[in-house]
């Protein structure tokens, strides 16, 4: 009788350690039937898999891990929730078929809450006069149909022919699986691949299909989200007061390029909720919305929750709720587009704030969205009542400091609102250059960032500094991203470029509103400014006096 092997099927019995343990949903006749059939291991299980009597609350559809053994490929599919069969908790699915090795063989079954000893006395109790005997490491095998002989392939001697149920740990020895693992012989029943000529099992998308439960209790808000149309604003409006005091920055894409009459050009908001907000089971944090506009043309729109919870946590919250599947890439499974409420343009990604959170996500197309005027946040949740106000004449404010004009320190007077509570420290600070004789410098630290015209920005800095005898004021802002970006930022803005030996020249494609950046500018690492020279006898703005309320 031929064995597991090592290389290319231990893997198999550690299915993804993503799945973790749900609420366990009430037991069904119908799961127990399902899972009845599948201890038979053979072929006919495929068909009862794809029935809508194998309704287990599939939530996430991914390719199975063979932790690179050759020949072996198989999928795995995540539960919404934990399904009880007689008193097994099942939270997955997994298949794989091994073809690179000498005996190739097909695998299928279930992984389970509970230790291997306690898993197989359960089937033991439902197959009766059933025992298990013990393999190496530690797995538990029940041989069937052992003196059956192959089933019209004689590629398979009879000394290799099998079929068997086998009970491994899993992730953790709190988990098991139980598997069906028969040689190719004996499954002979199953769909032949036109591409290779050899038996296949069912694509995974074809098993556990989504069954919409119409006792599932759901959220006119959530119901709304996703079906990803515009018309979810209207819905958002109308229920504003569910949602606790918000704060609203808007902030522009640090690629964007205003002067470049056929560039993409994005504008976001991000809406910060006072404490997490509970709609249709998930704890929502944030509220994201993006336009982008080409030649003064919104084209394209999205908005986003961020939710306290991973995306696989949120993947099965959503499919639970909507009877719908996602593939392992956090995108709708081709089979359930147009079967469910949940829009195919519907997404999910990680958001890490700090730890891992969940980003869904909708990207309608823009057949969906033609005449749609997104409104702004003020629009729909009210006006902020959190943290200061946005930046509110960015553009000014950049472009004088792009340009190093005094007017620049006016505009910053003007927004000191805008940069909320703030801390001075004499230090230093991390932009020291080599060779400077400097005063220690004012560092104005911003307690959250601020959002202008494509820059972040952390915090404010200014010393004086000698350069070649001259005594120079060195003034700009602090931001958390290297000299390189801080450049291509700033060329965006302006519409120009900074040739090497020539200086800033304007890009070909700018419009006659571009302008190149004053020679001044200057690019370190986390620091956008500038280094003036400072007139005799004249005294240089005080960091406190620019940012004192």
């Amino acid at each position: 009788m031929f064995g597991w092997c090592v290389s290319a099927l231990a893997a198999l019995f550690v299915l993804s350690s993503a799945i973790p343990a749900a609420s366990s949903q009430a037991s069904s006749a119908s799961a127990k039937q399902v899972f009845g059939a599948f201890l038979a291991c053979n072929a006919d299980i495929f068909s009862l898999l794809a029935s809508d009597r194998a309704d287990f609350g599939a939530a996430v559809v991914g390719p199975y891990d063979s932790d690179g053994s050759d020949g072996v490929t198989g999928e795995t599919i995540e539960f919404a929730a934990s399904v009880d069969v007689g008193g097994l908790p099942l939270t997955g699915y997994v298949q794989f078929e091994a073809v690179g090795i000498a005996v190739p063989h097909f695998a299928w079954g279930f992984e389970v809450e509970g230790r291997v000893s306690d898993v197989a006395k359960a089937i033991e109790g439902m197959l009766p006069g059933a025992r298990f005997v013990a393999q190496d490491g530690g797995a538990l095998e029940l041989k069937l149909d052992a003196q059956s002989v192959p089933q019209g392939d004689a590629s398979v001697a009879p000394e290799d022919s099998y079929r068997k149920i086998v009970v491994r740990e899993a992730s953790s020895p709190s988990r098991s699986l139980v598997m069906c693992d028969a040689s190719k012989d004996r499954m002979a029943e199953l769909t032949t691949d036109e591409e290779t000529g050899r038996k296949r099992l069912p694509a995974a998308e074809d098993l556990f299909p989504s069954v919409r439960r119409p006792a599932a209790k759901t959220n006119h808000v959530l119901d709304a989200f996703v079906a990803c149309k515009p018309s979810f604003f209207e819905v958002l409006k109308a229920e504003r007061r569910i949602f606790p005091r918000v704060r609203i920055e808007p902030w522009e894409s640090p690629d964007n390029a205003p002067h470049i009459p056929e560039a993409e050009n994005t504008y976001n908001e991000t809406v910060t909720f006072e404490q997490p907000v509970e709609i249709g089971g998930l704890r929502i944090v944030r509220f994201f919305q993006r336009k982008t506009v080409q030649s003064g043309e919104p084209t394209r729109f999205a908005w986003a929750f961020q939710v306290a919870e991973t995306p696989d946590g949120a993947a099965r919250a959503i499919a639970a709720q909507y009877g719908v599947r996602f593939t392992y890439y956090w995108s709708l499974v081709e089979k359930d587009v147009d079967a469910t409420p949940v829009s195919q343009h519907l997404t999910l990604g990680s958001y890490f704030d700090p730890d891992e959170q969940a980003m869904v996500t909708c990207a309608p197309d823009e057949a969906e969205t033609r005449d749609f005027r997104l409104p702004e946040g003020a629009e729909t949740f009210g006006w902020a009542q959190l943290g200061p106000p946005p930046v509110g004449r960015g553009n000014r404010l950049i472009n004088a400091l792009l340009q190093c004009r005094q007017d620049f320190f006016e505009a910053l007077g003007e927004e000191k609102n805008a940069f909320g509570k703030v801390a001075f420290r004499e230090s230093a600070g991390p932009y020291r250059k080599d060779g400077d004789a400097e005063r220690a410098p004012m560092r104005v630290a911003f307690e959250k960032p601020v959002y202008a015209s494509g820059f972040t920005l952390t915090g404010y800095i200014q010393r004086r500094v000698n350069v070649a005898g001259d005594i120079k004021l060195r003034w700009g802002f602090q931001t958390p991203v290297n000299a390189s970006t801080i450049e291509s930022t700033a060329e965006g803005r302006t519409g120009s470029v900074r040739v090497s030996g020539k200086g800033w020249l304007l890009d070909l494609e700018t419009d006659e509103t571009g302008y190149t950046p004053s020679p001044d500018l200057e690019f370190d690492e986390g620091f956008l400014g500038c280094t003036t020279l400072l007139a005799s006898g004249v005294e240089p703005p005080k960091s406190g006096d620019l940012f004192l309320k």
